[in-house]
């Protein structure tokens, strides 16, 4: 791999060579969904596809960016019209690292683009620690997850949470991050299943955060807490609330499904630990099955290709359970199966999917890898 990239630096940047290459994988979300803005739990790890960023200073020519497999190329200034990437980009240099000089970048990598593996905040988490090498910063991987975080809200607008950016920046091999989304608080766990394999299945359904209602669920979040807290002075966040609150608290009906999947889903987060921890597949896959009819019916982010996939893969005898992941309106689902079932599995998922939509979804094959690294 690293020989492919420096062959693709050369070919838009002569002989020179980087001054630092950095893998940054993809995530994937075991469970927790939208929980982590509301200072939840979440369950996240680290894919074994990656995005990879070479950067180099380049003082004599100013900034040149290219996204390898996209074939685009930009010199940078302030007036130049940037494409989403490109944002990216420029918010994580300016909110990290202002006062660097003109950067020649390279983006390339096998990471789905808007399949809800988090390839932005990839990009992100990879600039961010290959800008930390090349200034000296000393900020520990936690503090650099924080920026990406902060890259996406203060920069582009996306009211997301810290879950993309931690399992990012600090995941390890073979495990899942238990990541408190309030106290930052984490611990790993081995998300083996023996005689099971966990596998995602793209849509192909393209879907971009900031033109989603992804924002307006956040929103709606915060509403739904200033009604509790009429009653409930301490509540700060869903987080806070049980079910017996919500019991005693006249919601309007958007806002009580809203707060019901969420209080629900952070206790799924818990079972699903204790599912790990116990190698019960059954229950890990009947907790799949429950995040995602919430997902679908109290939280509303789901979409047609999302729930044929889910509803065929939860029907099919050797799978144990499904459920879409990310932010939702597209992307993936994610599915337990047994590991000789596997191949029958995908090829009555995708021949199901083609003959409801007329084009494949995608498989994507995967292990759990280590966070952001150097090449």
């Amino acid at each position: 791999m690293k020989e492919q990239l420096l062959q693709k630096w050369h070919l838009h940047f002569g002989a020179s060579s980087p001054e630092v290459i950095v893998r940054a994988p993809g995530r994937v979300n075991f469970i927790g969904e939208h929980t982590d803005y509301n200072e939840g739990w979440v369950l996240p790890g680290a894919m074994s596809r990656s995005v990879y960023i070479l950067v180099s200073k380049n003082e004599k020519d100013g900034h040149r960016w290219v996204a390898g497999d996209l074939n685009e190329e930009y010199v940078y200034d302030a007036a130049t019209d940037l494409p989403l990437w490109g944002k990216y980009v420029e918010g994580t240099i300016q909110l990290y690292a202002p006062q660097t000089g003109p950067l020649k970048i390279l983006i390339s990598g096998d990471l789905p683009v808007g399949a809800g593996v988090s390839s932005s905040s990839s990009l992100v988490c990879g600039l961010l620690y290959a800008l930390q090498k090349i200034t000296g910063g000393k900020e520990t991987k936690d503090d650099l997850a924080l920026f990406g975080s902060r890259v996406e809200r203060e920069i582009i607008g996306l009211q997301g949470g810290i879950m993309d950016q931690f399992a990012i920046m600090l995941s390890r091999k073979n495990h899942v991050m238990m990541l408190d989304c309030r106290t930052r608080e984490y611990k790993f766990i081995s998300a083996d299943l023996p005689g099971c394999k966990w596998v995602l299945i793209n849509t192909k359904v393209k879907h971009k955060l900031i033109d989603s209602d992804y924002n307006n669920r956040a929103d709606e979040c915060l509403r739904a807490v200033g009604i509790i807290k009429r009653l409930y002075p301490k509540v700060e966040t869903l987080r806070d609330v049980t079910m017996d609150m919500l019991s005693e608290i006249h919601l309007p009906e958007l806002l009580r499904k809203r707060s019901l999947f969420i209080v629900e889903e952070n206790d799924r987060v818990h079972k699903m630990v204790d599912a790990l921890k116990k190698k019960d597949p059954k229950k890990a896959g009947s907790l799949l099955k429950a995040s995602h009819a919430g997902l679908r019916d109290q939280y509303e982010v789901s979409c047609a290709e999302l729930d044929h996939l889910a509803a065929v893969a939860n029907k099919y005898k050797g799978a144990y359970g499904a459920r879409m992941m990310g932010g939702g309106f597209g992307g993936c689902v994610l599915c337990l199966v047994k590991e000789e079932e596997m191949e029958e599995f995908l090829e009555e998922c995708s021949v199901s999917y083609f003959e409801k939509f007329g084009f494949d979804p995608e498989v994507i094959l995967f292990d759990l890898g280590n966070g952001v690294e150097y090449v």
